[in-house]
């Protein structure tokens, strides 16, 4: 993995408002690429990702098509792409194959969402551990009916139940095991599949979760004023990550919107300083929304504004465990991160911190882009395998660029 140091010129003078393009959801992406395979269909889509993850299911669905990959279908390193591919390929008649993925994904759990699909008549074998994949797929007309599935890992799982029951014999009807976490997420699948009717162009809204980077970036430079393109109004976007403007509204980071699609952030050192003097942390309930977690942990503290965060445990089966690696990063950089079975916290407690600092990201997107913000606060940083961007937001460098960021590659 690459070393990416990871500068900020807080003299830089580049345009007045630089405009970050954003880059389409992928979580919108992958519902679309489903719905429309089912439905026989390739449109042409309007700001479609060009992420790791929707290129890797893109074209495992273009396999699946076009028969050109034998039997075997390799969806990376894309959680949602691997349950989504997965529930769809055990819905088809004469579909024999086998769907693995990348080391990284093969430690994230599979079991809830194989477990409803066997119970519905699925022949899907693993092939290694237990649990994980890679899995071997006979697929068939499955039964349908109702189907129960464990709700507190991942609403991946419901989703893809979600988006390929009319392939079945009869209509889905949903019996949730615990409760559900990121539910905005399934609400999401909900409304997708209820516009899927329209004949127009699919567009792909802009990313959410991505904008919230530079949300992070405006409240730890108030000063400095961004321009974020491509974004639909929260009250109009299928996204639960939408929240992230409300939450930053709060913490001192406004949003003035041009129109449906471009908003300009502006701090307000006001209320920063007013969250900074708070007498007792700042607490978010993240069960809907934890991957804006990253973010807010390294902001807030870097910020100075005390904060916790509950329902958070589904965090410790993203692309890493979130909540530890959290912890362990943030203590390099000085803070005394705490973290429970489902919170993570910071009471305002630093620790010393080395001249040599190198962050791991874990090779997870989400913890690599949060530390890379932090540069514009500790003015430089050392990110390892900081190439794991190309997850979500391949651009994100380039974004950074715009806004005084120097980003120095050592391979």
């Amino acid at each position: 993995m690459s070393l990416f140091q990871i500068d900020y010129d807080s003299g830089f003078c580049g345009d007045d408002y630089p405009v970050i393009e954003i880059p389409g959801s992928k979580s919108v992406a992958a519902r679309r690429l489903i719905i429309d395979y089912i439905r026989g269909e390739a449109p042409e889509y309007v700001n479609m990702p060009r992420c790791d993850d929707t290129l890797e299911l893109s074209a495992a669905l273009r396999d699946l098509r076009l028969g050109l990959s034998g039997n075997r279908y390799d969806l990376g390193s894309g959680g949602t792409s691997m349950r989504f591919f997965t529930a769809l390929v055990a819905s088809i008649e004469g579909f024999d194959g086998i769907v693995d993925c990348s080391l990284q994904l093969r430690r994230r759990p599979l079991s809830p969402l194989v477990d409803a699909l066997r119970a519905i008549g699925a022949d899907i074998e693993y092939l290694e551990e237990e649990g994980c994949p890679p899995i071997y797929i006979k697929g068939g007309k499955l039964k349908g009916g109702e189907v129960a599935v464990d709700a507190g890992i991942s609403s991946q799982f419901i989703s893809a139940l979600m988006l390929v029951s009319r392939l079945w014999a009869s209509p889905l009807s949903l019996g949730l095991r615990g409760e559900i976490v990121s539910r905005p997420y399934v609400e999401m699948t909900k409304r997708l599949l209820e516009m899927s009717d329209d004949d127009s162009a699919p567009y792909i809204e802009g990313d959410w979760s991505a904008a919230a980077f530079f949300y992070a970036y405006c409240l730890l430079v108030p000063d400095k004023d961004v321009r974020i393109g491509l974004l639909r109004k929260p009250d109009l976007s299928v996204q639960g990550d939408a929240a992230v403007a409300d939450i930053f509204k709060y913490l001192g980071v406004e949003s003035e919107w041009e129109g449906d699609g471009e908003v300009v952030l502006h701090g307000n050192r006001h209320v920063i300083d007013s969250r900074r003097s708070m007498s007792v942390p700042v607490e978010f309930d993240m069960g809907d929304v934890p991957d804006l977690v990253p973010a807010l942990a390294v902001c807030m503290a870097l910020a100075g504004i005390r904060f916790r965060f509950i329902k958070v445990s589904h965090l410790r089966h993203k692309e890493s465990d979130r909540l530890s690696a959290l912890q362990t990063e943030m203590g390099k950089i000085g803070f005394a991160v705490e973290t429970g079975d489902d919170f993570i916290s910071w009471d305002g407690r630093r620790l010393p911190m080395s001249q040599e600092v190198i962050i791991e990201s874990y090779e997870d997107h989400r913890i690599a882009m949060a530390f890379s913000i932090a540069a514009a606060k500790l003015h430089h940083i050392t990110i390892r395998g900081g190439e794991c961007v190309s997850k979500s937001f391949p651009g994100f460098y380039g974004e950074l660029r715009k806004i005084g960021f120097v980003i120095r590659i050592i391979y």
